[in-house]
């Protein structure tokens, strides 16, 4: 699906075909500011599974289009080359420099048993054992991807058709919160937050949570 069909659709519920009323710009802003949201909200929305081949040692940090780390899946053996591997487990760190102070440095092996991750740096993990400088081995990893800047309507949609709904709600929102409190704009605004949280199953902290005065 393009981006079009993304704005068409605002372009209908505002009534706005030809851009009077906000521009395309303000719009494609507000396109790129709703992909934030969603991923903000929900991280999934940009998940990415690839194969990643380990550097030698057992801090490993995701690739440059990583946000944050979900998810060490399996081994992928030397190379990568391997389509079937073991599963690897998701273990805490505290626990594991409790029982083998030492395991940073401990040899290298072909074949990773544990991962552990911390949101506070979320695109490094480690891994046990140490990853061996030689061979180069492989995992599979899911993570969350920089989602591409949107410059257009005839720009693919980055994420599944499924977050259209919510997309246009946040648009909606976003462009009709500009107004004063006492518009009725204003309250189509907070009605069309609502309706986003709603279509990702989220419930809003408060309904001062988000000022859409302060977006774009």
């Amino acid at each position: 699906m393009l981006c079009s069909v993304i704005l068409q659709n605002v372009n209908f519920a505002l009534d706005d075909p030809n851009n009077t009323k906000f521009s395309l710009t303000q719009k494609i802003l507000a396109i790129n500011s709703a992909l934030q949201a969603l991923v903000s909200y929900r991280p999934d929305a940009a998940s990415y599974t690839t194969m990643m081949l380990l550097v030698a040692g057992t801090r490993q940090t995701l690739p440059s289009d990583g946000v944050r780390l979900l998810k060490v899946i399996r081994n992928r053996g030397q190379s990568g080359l391997s389509d079937a591997g073991r599963a690897i487990r998701k273990a805490d760190m505290l626990v594991q420099d409790a029982l083998i102070p030492d395991w940073h440095e401990t040899t290298g092996q072909t074949t990773i048993d544990e991962y552990f991750y911390d949101s506070i740096t979320p695109k490094d993990f480690y891994v046990y054992p140490p990853a061996p400088v030689s061979p180069v081995i492989g995992v599979d990893i899911s993570y969350v991807r920089v989602l591409p800047t949107i410059t257009a309507g005839t720009d693919a949609f980055p994420v599944d058709d499924y977050f259209a709904p919510a997309i246009q709600e946040w648009m909606l929102y976003l462009l009709w919160g500009g107004d004063d409190k006492q518009n009725q704009n204003y309250a189509d605004a907070r009605s069309h937050l609502s309706t986003f949280f709603q279509l990702l199953q989220i419930k809003a902290a408060s309904d001062g949570a988000v000022n859409p005065k302060s977006k774009g």
